[in-house]
């Protein structure tokens, strides 16, 4: 978790600490005023090519179709899968700091700047997308339906 916090110092995005489990889109709304297109998720997704972190934004449901196409057979990681790839719980996955190859939608980069979870459940993170693309090394792809 200290990890999680200088990087996103490093990245000048800033912690929110919600203070109750916030596990949803729109849970994250109603603690933070954002809109749901402004709120993302972070998706681990096991592929035949590896895992990956996928980012899409609140309004929209990542296409598993889009993803087969681009990376073979595709699933959501189970809940332990998740811990085990990325440290964290599912509902607090972090879109940066996570060591696994990254996309994120194309749609996502079009806000100022999103929130995504913040390492736990009770935390979320507000950061300028590019900043989440660069630090990711992130692939930017059209991967929601």
């Amino acid at each position: 978790m200290v990890k999680l916090k200088e990087i996103a110092e490093e990245l000048g995005a800033e912690m929110l600490h919600i203070g109750r489990p916030v596990k949803t889109v729109e849970q994250a709304t109603r603690g933070t005023g954002a809109s749901p297109r402004q709120v993302i998720k972070s998706l681990v997704i096991i592929s035949e090519r590896g895992p990956l972190l996928v980012i899409v934004d609140g309004e929209s449901m990542v296409s598993m179709r889009k993803l087969r196409k681009l990376f073979g057979s595709c699933r959501f990681a189970r809940p332990n899968e998740v811990k085990a790839l990325t440290g964290y719980e599912v509902g607090g996955v972090p879109p940066v700091g996570v060591p696994l190859r990254t996309i994120i939608d194309s749609r996502v980069l079009e806000n100022e700047y999103v929130i995504g979870g913040g390492g736990a459940v009770d935390k979320l993170l507000r950061i300028r997308p590019q900043k989440i693309a660069e630090y990711q090394k992130a692939e930017i792809r059209e991967v929601k339906d």
